[in-house]
């Protein structure tokens, strides 16, 4: 099943030759900083935030993958385009040229395609601690997998430099869509622009130095993801500066456990949740944190005896003598690697620095969300009304939906010009079954914009709730102005059409959709159909 680009090749060389493919493309900021602190940069390029996102196409595993719960194949190969992946499925094919490939390695490989100026995930990743390929985390009972996942904001502030995302788009990018590849040294330092134009302590940010708040605030932007995340009015992922705290930018929202005592789901980007469950965070007050035991310019080549050494500082005196101090290993122990419920086939470190191991327990989704951080009072009921709602969509959950309705009406006043909270409220209200004045919040989301694609698809389901096609179809027709290659304004225009009878607009409409994603299997296999006699 599995061959890889060169004889031998293994996951650890394929880490060392993202990072030398990477070499040839160094960020800006990295070279300015290796005039005077080449050590560290060295260090940090060698790291996995250093190593985040790559354009990697050579000297990569290949080979393929069968996904029996869709009966589609996948395979990957190189070409003069470089890395090269192929989607089969019911006699159809398509071939994708890798442009970015995402992720240090260290537990896997994911990749991004470029269609137009838009970014889409493969359904498919490498994993590189099982030396096997699988589908990517929460495409595993997907029934048509396809290269039509976006790659959002969102996600690529935590894997880029400076993602060139167009505003209000939901996939959009400048050209080059990274300017910067990876994690730059600003990203947890801040501007460097004062720091080159007087070199001093005084002009550059060091979170080592800086209060509890703004010090944790520059870890949690990326290892803190919550189960929701809301934006404040007029912010964006971008927005936040190192010496910032994270809760004047959006509030994160995570979990109630259902139970005193219990646990939270165990994911990927929840480390500081899970270190915050620590008896050693809890007793050192705000003395413990990320830096206490990692250090971003230090790439240790033994990780459980440099990790183990720093448990050892605190930990030295007072153990018991038949403790395995000399094993240099706490960290297999106390902070067990587990699989976590949104990592696909990958393990990954548990912060909660346990005295005993905890079981492997995955409870359901939680039923109630709180604020890690309290945001600003007067954004406090609006982030979690629409934290309700958008959860509540996930969920298919009325009792959430119902909650952050609520909670949204009692501020309604508020946020009159605010798209976000007008878009939630709106879209809540039709599917609760109140569609004429969901409609009505809609219309006012957009009016207060500015607005994307997503709005508009909103506008069309309460249009259609109403039993008013040609409104639905007109809202439906500004989506695809605004994001021609996203398939979700095309699939509820084409839905539109089937549930009137008209068989013929919904082929067309796909036909239109092909246009611009020619490739697309689920899109070809509705009109190969329709042309059947």
């Amino acid at each position: 099943m599995r061959e890889f680009a060169k004889a031998g090749t293994s996951a650890a060389i394929v880490v060392t030759l993202a990072f030398a493919a990477m070499s040839a493309s160094a960020a800006p900021a990295w070279q300015e900083c290796a005039t005077c602190h080449p050590k560290e940069v060295d260090e940090y390029r060698l790291s996995g935030m250093g190593r985040s996102i790559s354009k990697l196409a050579n000297d990569h595993p290949l080979g393929s993958y069968g996904h029996g719960f869709s009966g589609t194949t996948f395979r990957t190969s190189t070409s003069d385009a470089g890395l090269v992946q192929e989607i089969e499925r019911g006699g159809l094919s398509a071939e994708y040229a890798i442009d970015y490939v995402i992720g240090s390695g260290n537990a896997a490989f994911g990749y991004l395609v470029r269609v137009g100026d838009a970014l889409f995930q493969s359904p498919i990743a490498y994993y590189t601690e099982r030396g096997q390929w699988g589908m990517a985390p929460g495409m595993e009972r997907e029934a048509n997998p396809d290269f039509n996942r976006p790659a959002t904001s969102e996600c690529l502030w935590c894997h880029a430099g400076r993602p060139a995302h167009t505003p209000n788009t939901v996939n959009r990018y400048g050209d080059p869509a990274l300017p910067e590849e990876a994690i730059s040294c600003d990203r947890c330092h801040g501007s460097l622009e004062p720091h080159l134009a007087d070199p001093s302590k005084a002009t550059i940010f060091n979170p080592a130095g800086a209060s509890p708040r703004q010090r944790d605030s520059v870890c949690e932007q990326c290892h803190l993801g919550g189960t929701i995340r809301i934006l404040h009015p007029g912010r964006t992922f971008g927005s936040f500066q190192p010496g910032a705290v994270l809760e004047d930018f959006w509030t994160v929202f995570v979990g109630v456990p259902r139970t005193e005592g219990g646990q939270d789901r165990f994911q990927v980007v929840s480390h500081v949740e899970q270190l915050s469950l620590s008896r050693c965070a809890v007793e050192s007050g705000d003395a413990l944190w990320c830096g206490t035991c990692h250090n971003p310019h230090e790439n240790p080549t033994e990780p459980k005896a440099y990790f183990s050494a720093r448990c050892v500082q605190c930990h030295g005196e007072g153990l018991p003598q038949d403790h395995e101090t000399h094993s240099g290993d706490c960290i297999s122990c106390h902070m067990p690697r587990r699989q976590s419920h949104d990592s696909g086939h990958s393990a990954f470190t548990d912060h909660r620095i346990s005295l005993h191991p905890l079981p492997a327990v995955d409870p359901d989704p939680p039923d109630e969300l709180r604020p890690w951080r309290p945001s600003p009072r007067n954004l406090r009921l609006r982030n979690l009304g629409i934290a309700n709602i958008l959860y509540g969509q996930q969920r298919g959950s009325q009792e959430l939906l119902q909650r952050g309705l609520g909670q949204l009406r009692s501020v309604s006043g508020s946020f009159k010009n605010d798209p976000a909270a007008l878009d939630a409220f709106g879209t809540a209200m039709v599917l609760a079954g109140s569609p004429r004045s969901g409609l009505r919040k809609l219309r006012g989301a957009i009016a207060a914009g500015p607005v994307g694609a997503l709005q508009f698809n909103s506008l069309a389901a309460a249009w259609w709730a109403l039993g008013d096609a040609n409104q639905a179809e007109a809202a439906l027709q500004e989506a695809i102005l605004r994001e021609p290659t996203l398939e979700s304004s095309y699939r509820m225009l084409a839905r539109v059409h089937d549930d009137l009878g008209q068989n013929s607009k919904a082929t067309a409409t796909w036909r239109k959709f092909l246009e611009k994603r020619p490739r697309v299997l689920q899109a070809r296999q509705a009109v190969r159909d329709a042309d059947l006699p």
